[in-house]
């Protein structure tokens, strides 16, 4: 069943191993700990495009590990010795921004980087404190991603990744 699934216009229903994908060691160890084998037909899709920095435009349903599909090279790509902002994700609402991060954290802690969220309808102060700490990835809502920027609590001068979840 392929169940809609676009990379880059061309359907996907690829069957493919992780090991088979060309990722760090220190990656596998993470997602054999997860005990994932299997990528999905999103995942082996698009990882091998954005891997080699290419532009990336998915399509599938929800469920079928769009996040992963770009957390995946996002981590690899990105230098965990950075101390600035170097990958940033959109998402459309704070429940969304929440669940990237949820799937993102533990990819980026492997590489001993950090990520957060910013949103609107929480305070500010936490946010911008969380930013101060050192953030590697930030998964944003635009509003507050606009907020933050005019407030100079942010900058995105060091930003190689830019992914914008649920675009339409």
């Amino acid at each position: 069943m392929n169940r809609d699934m676009e990379i880059n216009g061309e359907i996907v229903n690829d069957k493919v191993r992780y090991a088979d994908l060309n990722l760090s060691p220190e990656l596998m160890r993470a997602i054999d700990k997860k005990g994932y084998v299997q990528a999905t037909p999103v995942q082996a899709g698009a990882i091998p495009y954005f891997m080699e920095w290419k532009d990336v435009i998915a399509k599938a349903p929800t469920g079928t590990g769009k996040t992963f599909a770009f957390g995946i090279p996002m981590v690899e790509h990105i230098d965990p010795e950075s101390s600035a902002v170097q990958a940033l994700v959109l998402a459309p609402t704070r429940e969304l921004a929440n669940q990237i991060n949820d799937v993102l954290m533990p990819l980026a802690h492997t590489f001993g980087m950090n990520t957060t969220t910013v949103y609107g309808g929480v305070k500010y102060i936490h946010q911008i404190r969380d930013l101060k700490a050192g953030a590697d990835i930030v998964v944003a809502c635009p509003g507050r991603l606009e907020d933050l920027l005019r407030q100079q609590a942010l900058t995105l001068s060091s930003v190689e990744v830019v992914v914008i979840d649920e675009a339409d």
